[in-house]
């Protein structure tokens, strides 16, 4: 079954046997835009010129989060930069998560359950995994490049910007000295994979735009 960047970055966030995410919310949702626009970026549909991101194809693909943000970008006047796209998709993605989840239960890889919280004062939704195949297939290639020197492909290399960029790879590799080693290894394959220049920028540049948004989100929040 073939999944988009951004539902196999939702599918890694997901504690398996709860159902719940495991980064907060705000953190979530920038990295949650920061996979969309990668996804824009790999149907090229965008593209990064002197640090600002053009709309360089406007045609819709009949698909509802993809669609969605080609409108958001295709409104604005000015070409901006990826921070300004990370915060303006971002601030949309709780309802984008939504639709991805829905489509993740349709598929069959995930549950929606509704629980009750507080003596039934609030209903919480959990998304158990039902269908493990597809995740466990993402994690072992990304442990098998990680861990085992495997050789990395762009889908890899984009996945593990996206988890370094808000924390998620302390989960996948939970064991300290692995988590350590991890963090090296995913600078040397950010660093030395083969993609054009292109794709290159525009993942750094997105990578430090989701970093400043989750950084600055959890000081202003801290600090209130």
């Amino acid at each position: 079954m073939s999944l988009h960047l951004f539902e196999k970055f939702i599918l890694i966030a997901l504690d398996q046997k709860k159902g719940k995410f495991l980064i907060d919310s705000f953190s979530l949702n920038y990295a949650l835009a920061g996979a969309i626009l990668l996804e824009l970026s790999d149907l090229n549909k965008i593209t990064v010129k002197n640090k600002r991101i053009i709309l360089s194809d406007k045609k819709l693909t009949n698909h509802q989060i993809i669609d969605a943000s080609i409108k958001i970008l295709n409104k604005s006047k000015k070409d901006k930069k990826p921070r300004h796209w990370v915060y303006k998709i971002g601030n949309k993605s709780s309802g984008f998560k939504k639709v991805i989840l829905k489509d993740l239960h349709y598929k069959n890889i995930l549950k929606i359950e509704t629980r009750n919280a507080l003596g039934g004062l609030f209903k919480i939704k959990r998304y158990p995994i039902k269908n493990p195949k597809e995740i466990n297939e993402i994690k072992e290639k990304i442990i098998n490049v990680v861990v085992k020197n495997g050789k990395p492909d762009i889908e890899v290399v984009l996945l593990l910007s996206l988890m370094e960029s808000c924390k998620l790879t302390r989960f996948l590799f939970s064991n300290k000295k692995e988590y350590r080693d991890a963090k090296k290894r995913i600078k040397e394959v950010t660093k030395n994979i083969e993609i054009s220049e292109a794709v290159n920028q525009t993942l750094r540049e997105i990578q430090a735009a989701i970093i400043i948004a989750t950084t600055s989100t959890f000081v202003s929040t801290s600090s209130s």
